[in-house]
């Protein structure tokens, strides 16, 4: 049997649409074991069949490896929140993946590993921290995908803000503009190159200044209720960085002292969407895993 541990990502990063994602100290944790049928164990019972993603993932991954198996035991332990702009979709197909490597025997390829979530996501972005870890930057080239990891200073400090209620991926994309003006292009595009860097050397100044977008926030935040709230908050106590995680509903927000994230949580507590904080750290490992004893 094999313990497969995914850590929750935040996929944009602000100026990064659609390329860069960071992997979080927070994990979904899935066991897999061979068995004679197909067995799933703490799922609700909608994911309890064969469009269960992490098994659409193994079965996959099966394939393309050419290997069988007669049955799988998969068991949910762990999993980050769902449906909240923080990878979720990405831990089960990564975990899924894994469990097909591991089961089989076969040698953990990362690449061939990135390549496969990405054809069942159809996007890198989360995939790619959620299996090398760190702050990762990922494009689509034909059918290769490429990718490039960047080392987040361990000072940093996050806040994952999470409300009771889900921003769907669909509903964000469609709120996108089909044109976009030059200068907004510019506007997230210059930043870019800053942003790397300035996590890397922990230049918590220069990302204050330039952790901005205009290519998509602008619109998806008037999807996520208590935006303006939630964002005033932070920065009226402290904030080196404010963006959305994902496509929503969850918000990300940066301090260098951890005192103050109790003073936003108590903040927190006065608005109507119950706000819950995780402290969370840049996860520097991605995916990894461990065989235990039946």
């Amino acid at each position: 049997m094999f313990e497969v541990k995914v850590p929750m990502t935040s996929a944009n990063v602000a100026c990064g649409f659609d390329t860069l994602g960071i992997a979080f100290q927070v994990y979904s944790i899935f066991d897999f074991e061979l068995s004679d049928k197909l067995e799933f164990v703490n799922f609700e019972e909608e994911f309890c069949n064969e469009d269960n993603l992490v098994y659409v993932a193994f079965k996959k991954t099966l394939n393309f490896l050419n290997k069988t198996v007669k049955g799988v035991k998969i068991t949910l332990k762990k999993q980050a929140p769902i449906a909240r702009g923080l990878g979720s979709s990405a831990t089960c197909v990564v975990a899924g993946i894994y469990g097909a490597y591991l089961l089989t025997g076969s040698e953990i390829n990362k690449n061939d590993i990135l390549k496969i979530a990405t054809e069942i996501e159809g996007h890198p972005d989360n995939a790619a921290p959620a299996i090398f870890g760190n702050l990762s930057a990922s494009c689509l080239l034909d059918n290769e995908v490429i990718t490039v990891q960047y080392n987040v200073d361990d000072r940093f400090n996050f806040m994952a803000l999470i409300p009771n209620f889900e921003t769907k991926t669909a509903d964000a994309r469609k709120v996108l503009p089909k044109e976009l003006a030059l200068k907004d292009a510019i506007f997230s595009l210059s930043r870019l190159g800053i942003v790397l860097r300035s996590f890397e050397n922990y230049d918590i100044d220069t990302l204050k200044k330039v952790l901005a977008d205009k290519i998509h926030e602008p619109y998806r935040k008037n999807l996520i209720h208590e935006y303006e709230e939630v964002r005033n908050i932070c920065e009226s106590v402290e904030s080196y960085g404010f963006f959305i995680s994902g496509s929503g509903s969850t918000l990300i927000n940066i301090v260098t002292d951890k005192n103050k994230v109790e003073t936003i949580k108590k903040k927190l507590k006065n608005l109507k969407y119950d706000w819950k904080v995780l402290f969370v750290k840049a996860d520097k490992e991605g995916t990894t895993f461990e065989e235990r004893n039946i």
